[in-house]
């Protein structure tokens, strides 16, 4: 059986946006991937932040907006694991899990450029393959100096994707969310619905409950 090419496309997802599902749909698209594995982000030591809404909620709106696109499933991996979050630990483990296939680890260009500073950086490098995003603050000859030194210094196996930058973040659809404007085609219509009936961005939001989420699952 021929080795399966898996992207993983993690982050906070705080919320989950348009830009995210175009991001995972050109990698797929361009690299000819087999599956998208969205994962939302546990504990991360590089971002702390009380403010951020629990993995299940963030979990819950993947869900939704992914549910449609059949090469698209989502990963509680990380939200699911105790303490701090590192992408070699989720790395090792869906190697274990997808034993002979192929993963590719999907960044934006800022991410691209901060990779060498995380935890275990070296090994990431030996447990997938990268596909960095040119788009963010970096250039595409900033992202091919970068790509070379890491392919020179750690035998890094790195591809360029080519992806328009949109003028779109979370941070800005949380304050709109806030300040009650639209974020209507900035984020999918079933995400938008799920996040007004819990106040996720109200600034209270509603306590979850385990079957109260599972209404929005399929």
């Amino acid at each position: 059986m021929a080795a399966r090419k898996i992207g993983i496309l993690g982050g906070t997802f705080n919320p989950i946006h348009n830009v995210h599902l175009l991001l995972g749909e050109a990698a797929r698209e361009q690299f000819c991937l087999d599956r998208i594995i969205y994962m939302p982000s546990g504990c991360s030591y590089l971002k702390i932040n009380d403010d951020i809404p629990s993995g299940e909620l963030r979990y819950q709106m993947v869900k939704l907006a992914i549910e449609n696109n059949p090469y698209f499933t989502c990963s509680r991996l990380e939200i699911d694991r105790e303490g701090n979050t590192y992408t070699i630990d989720t790395l090792r483990e869906l190697n274990k899990m997808y034993p002979g296939d192929d993963l590719y680890l999907i960044l934006g260009g800022d991410t691209f450029k901060q990779i060498e500073s995380w935890y275990e950086s070296a090994e990431i490098f030996k447990c997938c393959n990268l596909i960095a995003a040119v788009r963010d603050n970096m250039s595409a000859a900033d992202m091919e100096e970068q790509k070379k030194y890491l392919e020179d210094k750690y035998g890094a196996k790195i591809q360029i994707l080519r992806f328009k930058n949109i003028d779109l973040s979370s941070s800005d659809i949380r304050e709109r969310f806030l300040t009650g404007r639209s974020v209507r085609y900035m984020v999918p219509d079933e995400v938008i619905e799920f996040a007004v009936l819990k106040n996720i961005y109200s600034g209270n939001p509603v306590a979850e409950k385990e079957d109260d989420v599972k209404v929005y699952v399929k």
